[in-house]
């Protein structure tokens, strides 16, 4: 029908096997193709990604950037990894970007503290310490 809204978004949350929609069981696993992974995600945010982009220099990684802080990596089609750089959705164990981290060991890297839960890894600000950014899988970060 013209004019008629479609439903509202449903959000998702991003977890160590890919990313759990809200209100089903079906899932959005890396490996899915990248056509169909990046038109489900859309859907669900409703909203299109405001970018994708080819990164050569992190092995012909492309990823779909969302204005809500999610990105989605995808190698040769497949989908691999995402990453949180926006407190707009929690992650897997209620991690978000901007709160404290759980008590958990830290580990010093090249980028920073970072600590694991559950296969979700989380980079910690030195200054807050608050999450600044969450990922699973293929990523696209310099060591």
């Amino acid at each position: 029908m013209p004019g008629a809204e479609g439903p509202a978004p449903q959000g998702l949350t991003p977890d160590a096997g890919g990313l759990q929609p809200a209100s089903t069981d079906l899932r959005i696993d890396f490996g899915r193709a990248q056509e169909g992974a990046i038109a489900t995600v859309s859907r669900l945010l409703g909203a299109q990604p405001t970018d994708i982009t080819t990164m050569a220099d992190c092995g012909d990684v492309t990823a779909a950037y969302w204005a809500d802080g999610l990105t989605m990596n995808f190698v040769d089609g497949d989908f691999r990894g995402w990453v949180l750089t926006e407190p707009d959705l929690t992650a897997a164990g209620g991690l978000t970007v901007g709160d404290m981290p759980p008590a958990v060991q830290m580990e010093n890297t090249t980028l920073g503290q970072e600590f694991e839960v559950g296969g979700v890894w989380a980079l910690v600000e030195e200054t807050g310490p608050a999450i600044t950014t969450l990922w699973s899988g293929r990523t696209c970060f310099f060591r």
